[in-house]
């Protein structure tokens, strides 16, 4: 991720993209959980696409939305029995 690597945060940051296959720029798309979530990141390139919300409020916003809607095959149940 961009955080964890010097590298990448320049090639996604910088106009001349250093690193980048070909010396092209990544795709930014809009801030889209869904998709995202089906995106394929290479492990061992720089990322070809980077996701950019409009502030925090709307990555949060947006990611829980997108969590409401998650198929959920599985409940949390309590048992007074064992307190658990």
């Amino acid at each position: 991720g961009l955080l964890s690597s010097f590298g990448e945060l320049e090639y996604a940051c910088s106009s001349e993209h250093p690193g980048g296959e070909g010396g092209r720029a990544p795709e930014i798309e809009t801030w889209d959980p869904a998709a995202a979530a089906v995106q394929d990141f290479p492990i061992t390139t720089y990322q070809p696409v980077y996701f950019l919300a409009e502030s925090l409020q709307d990555a949060k916003d947006k990611m829980r939305r997108y969590c409401e809607d998650l198929p959920r095959p599985f409940f949390a149940q309590h048992s007074a029995q064992t307190d658990t």
